[in-house]
């Protein structure tokens, strides 16, 4: 098992989906119904996010490849993506590629329904989680790691359930500036990972090299 790679992985889809965001908003949007609805809500958003990660990762290389998109390209692009995202989180405002625009909220008030839209797709399957997806599978591929891959994709997608489920409960327990704390440090360590991504891409791409030589 390629330990390193799955606690990379594993902490860069924590920072970019963190239930504790999704939390809230789920609460807020079945704060009307029943613990029984909650939990189908709940299951559903799960079973969402699990088939959404799959597809992606399974796709996203492919789909690289037809439009001629490095795999460096889109790790510098990406990275570029996530570290705005990351600094969004810092500053406590959600960036509208997970959030949504004003027009996508207005909807989002009218949905009877929030598992697949919006809790799943965007907020939690954005293009911040896209992004790491693509370029994840792609070192999956290189080491031979899909394993560590689909035990990560697994593991979120059961996270984000239980996190789903017992929402109530942390809503009550843990305090508005505990979950305001976590996703600033959310936000720190993706923004780092997004500055390595950056890097990495920059230098195997051999931008620089020309003036260097």
């Amino acid at each position: 098992m390629d330990t390193e790679f799955f606690t990379r992985f594993l902490a860069a889809m924590f920072a970019i989906m963190n239930p504790l965001v999704v939390m809230p908003i789920f609460l807020s949007m079945t704060e009307d119904y029943d613990n029984a609805y909650r939990r189908r809500i709940a299951f559903q958003a799960a079973t969402t996010i699990l088939a959404a990660s799959i597809v992606v990762a399974l796709a996203g290389q492919p789909i690289l490849d037809f439009f001629g998109i490095s795999i460096n390209a889109f790790r510098i692009a990406g990275g570029i993506l996530l570290f705005q995202i990351a600094l969004t989180m810092i500053s406590g405002v959600r960036h509208e590629s997970h959030a949504g625009t004003d027009r996508e909220k207005r909807m989002q008030e009218e949905i009877t329904n929030p598992a697949v839209y919006p809790l799943a797709i965007p907020m939690s399957v954005g293009p911040g989680t896209i992004t790491t997806l693509i370029l994840f599978s792609q070192q999956a591929a290189v080491k031979g790691a899909y394993i560590e891959l689909y035990a990560v994709i697994m593991i979120m997608a059961a996270l984000m359930c239980v996190g789903l489920l017992i929402v109530p409960f942390i809503n009550q327990v843990v305090s508005y500036t505990a979950r305001t704390v976590s996703i600033r440090i959310m936000g720190i360590i993706l923004a780092a990972m997004a500055t390595e991504m950056i890097i990495t891409g920059i230098r195997n791409a051999g931008i620089f090299s020309p003036l260097v030589s």
